[in-house]
């Protein structure tokens, strides 16, 4: 890596303030949005998402623009992550990678493994750079004991949102903090309401569950991969009793709709056939902006051994090869600056994760949906926790997914499913597969 630069922190004043009332009060003009591809000082950004979602995150670069003046920002934007990753590859094989990337938590360790993404350590240690505004844990940012990226997106712990009007309805307690997996279930038992085929009314989805099962897994002393990272651990006895617990949620005790019943959980959650959904907390943003929908959060379900909420971020990073590393870095600074994710909380493109802004009681504690935010905050209430992520992880996921999806279906066996998974899973690992 060349010499660091110094850095233009010390040349440019932060002046969020005049940029957060531009920005929230001049959405509709997208002329004023920072272009691709057409400008000389600039620094060149990756992302992905939604038409929307890119509008939306372009305010937050023209934040950046209006700060550092001699700069303009040029995105490189797939409209899907999958499509994001691979023009990532091949972006940094062909010599002409963006100066940052935001990557995927399933995929940022085969970044920072392969060398494409620069190590922070000296950046920090060169401008005194802190973590104060960032959430921890950081080890979707970290490798090889040191930082390789800032986590920026999906900031918030995963938990189970409801419908306040139909437990109202139900006599149905709100969930207290503390509640177990035998409270989940009684709650999803007393909010289920049979009916005709694709009607009545269901506690939960299993969809998210069988998504994101780590918290479950950690919650029954399990984990998906053994403490030396070497082997998985899925089809170990803890592990895969907590994933028959979660199929039984269908299969036994059917407070869960039928495979293939329902195509978009959440959506299912905001029209009112299903009364649980479990997912990130960021789904705030998205669920807030459907008319009528009174929803809470409740903390992920206490297991056996302990309760654990799941959190993973998506990052950003300095590609290897960068042209403009240093105002790279800068950019990766605003970006996680408390004023900019104070806008992006505006904007509803990210919760924030400065406890600056998640300490507050008045981010805590809110009028109207989700009226208590402290589930969904990286540590506030329980213990937070990251999966293990490895180089190829994202390889590693979606071999389990694969092999797991007749399981959650009801056509395999937890056993035969989870010995299909650890065996394609350690086939990664050596380098076999």
């Amino acid at each position: 890596m060349a010499p660091l630069a110094p850095s233009r922190r010390r040349l440019f004043a932060l002046t969020l303030v005049p940029v957060l009332a531009a920005a929230c009060g001049a959405q509709e003009n997208l002329d004023e949005l920072p272009k691709t591809g057409l400008s000389e000082g600039k620094v060149i950004y990756s992302t992905w998402g939604t038409t929307q979602r890119r509008e939306i995150e372009n305010w937050s670069l023209l934040a950046f623009e209006k700060n550092y003046s001699d700069l303009k920002v040029d995105v490189i934007w797939s409209p899907t992550m999958a499509e994001h990753v691979a023009k990532q590859i091949s972006l940094l094989s062909g010599g002409t990678p963006p100066d940052v990337m935001r990557l995927p938590a399933w995929s940022a360790p085969t970044f920072y493994n392969e060398e494409a993404a620069r190590r922070l350590d000296p950046y920090f240690r060169r401008d005194g750079f802190k973590t104060d505004n960032l959430a921890a844990p950081f080890d979707v940012a970290t490798f090889k004991r040191g930082f390789f990226a800032l986590p920026r997106g999906q900031t918030g712990a995963w938990v189970v949102f409801y419908n306040r009007q139909l437990t109202s309805q139900a006599g149905v307690k709100a969930p207290a903090v503390s509640w177990t997996w035998d409270d989940f279930l009684k709650t999803a038992r007393e909010l289920t309401r049979p009916g005709a085929a694709g009607g009545g009314r269901w506690g939960v989805a299993l969809e998210p569950l069988a998504d994101f099962y780590h918290p479950w897994l950690w919650g029954a002393g399990a984990d998906e991969l053994d403490p030396t990272r070497e082997t998985s651990a899925i089809d170990q006895g803890p592990a895969v009793e907590a994933l028959e617990w979660l199929a039984n949620l269908r299969h036994k005790h059917r407070v869960a709709p039928p495979a293939g019943e329902i195509s978009d959980s959440l959506a299912a959650f905001v029209s009112g056939h299903v009364a649980m959904w479990y997912g990130p907390a960021d789904a705030e943003l998205e669920l807030t902006k459907q008319p009528g929908l009174d929803f809470a959060i409740a903390a992920q379900p206490r297991g056996a051994s302990g309760q654990h909420g799941g959190y993973r971020p998506d990052v950003m990073a300095l590609s290897f090869n960068a042209q403009h590393p240093d105002d790279g870095w800068e950019l990766l600074q605003f970006l996680v600056d408390v004023e900019t994710q104070r806008l992006e909380l505006d904007n509803a493109l990210w919760l924030p994760q400065a406890k600056a802004i998640v300490g507050a009681e008045s981010y805590q504690l809110v009028g109207g949906p989700p009226h208590d935010r402290r589930p969904g905050i990286p540590n506030a209430l329980y213990r937070a926790r990251s999966p293990v992520i490895l180089p190829r992880g994202d390889e590693m996921r979606l071999a389990t997914q694969r092999e797991l999806a007749p399981f959650w279906q009801g056509t395999r066996g937890a056993r035969e499913a989870t010995t299909a998974a650890a065996m394609a899973v350690n086939s990664i690992i050596k380098g076999e597969a």
